[in-house]
């Protein structure tokens, strides 16, 4: 029983190191463009615009966010040689996407701390936003209503959700794509 379970354990070994590699590397990268678009839309103007540069950078931050996926199976192949079905490949996604979330949380709590004001100026920002559009009194009303304290438990939570949705699906997906390329069992 013994000499089976060290078998097991040769013929597939941990993944967990390449899981938390990817998530830092996806972690600060979607932190760092969520950041920057977030100081870009800081230096401008509030034009009544439904887009702003944080939206773009945020956007493109997520989409380079999902190679953790295809970087968590290939780093899993080169360091064991191992191959395997493609949905060991989504299931390392999924867990670089949970990891990544878990990582750029944590990064803009720390953020919080070196540049306090930041959380409160977006909403600012965004409150003349709402401002300068051309929409109905009673729906600006409401849209500014909805935004609450940044940097509240509830806020923060959703944001965690939000981020986990979007990375675990796109690293699923990649970590899918990775499979297939680097592990696939033929």
């Amino acid at each position: 029983m013994m000499d089976m379970e060290k078998e097991n354990t040769q013929e597939n070994p941990s993944y967990w190191s390449s899981v938390i590699i990817a998530s830092l590397v996806v972690g600060i990268v979607v932190t760092a463009f969520a950041l920057i678009g977030g100081y870009m839309t800081l230096g401008t103007e509030p034009t009544g615009s439904f887009f702003s540069s944080a939206q773009l950078w945020g956007t493109i931050g997520c989409l380079v966010g999902a190679i953790g996926g295809v970087i968590a199976n290939w780093h899993y192949t080169k360091e064991y040689n191992v191959t395997y079905k493609i949905g060991k490949g989504a299931l390392i996604g999924l867990f670089v996407g949970l990891g990544a979330t878990i990582v750029a949380v944590i990064l803009g709590q720390i953020w919080n701390i070196i540049d306090p004001s930041y959380q409160q100026a977006l909403v600012d920002w965004n409150i003349q936003n709402f401002e300068a559009m051309q929409m109905p009194a009673e729906a600006k009303e409401q849209a500014i209503a909805g935004m609450e304290d940044p940097n509240s438990l509830k806020n923060i939570g959703l944001q965690a959700v939000f981020t986990f949705v979007g990375l675990g699906v796109m690293n699923v997906i990649s970590g899918l794509v990775g499979a297939k390329i680097f592990a696939s069992e033929e």
